[in-house]
């Protein structure tokens, strides 16, 4: 019986270790992984411009986050290999403005390379609505 609890045990925890580290999987099917410092990674499909790692984003921060319309995303770290999951690029994005960058400094840029660059939560999820339309 102790034996089979422990058998037991071990397989939860295994369980809710896998599904802790499962990617989130935004509106427009694109993956979202958490980093340990709070900020998070969008995984590019390939063809992704920056309306569907903005889409994402903004779906995960209102509906993960549950940010509020107006709260701010920060590109933290522009295009690059993913450092949490498998693909040719990611982008790494925050709730907090990265060092150097002045809370408020709004931009709409679309390149997805430069760090700092913002958008309202709001504005970022509506990319989603664009994705839809063009499917």
């Amino acid at each position: 019986m102790l034996k089979s609890l422990s058998i037991m045990a071990v397989a939860l925890t295994m369980t809710a270790t896998s599904v802790a580290a499962a990617p989130w999987v935004a509106l427009n099917r694109n993956k979202v992984n958490p980093l340990p410092d709070g900020s998070f990674e969008v995984i590019a499909r390939p063809g992704d411009g920056g309306a569907q790692l903005w889409c994402a984003a903004g779906d995960y921060a209102v509906r993960v986050l549950r940010a509020r319309a107006a709260d701010r995303i920060y590109i933290t770290r522009g295009r690059a290999a993913p450092e949490t999951g498998v693909g040719k690029s990611a982008v790494q994005f925050s709730m907090t403005p990265p060092p150097g960058v002045t809370p408020g400094q709004k931009t709409v840029l679309l390149n997805m390379k430069t760090v700092g660059d913002n958008l309202s939560s709001a504005f970022a999820q509506n990319y989603c609505n664009l994705e839809w339309e063009l499917h």
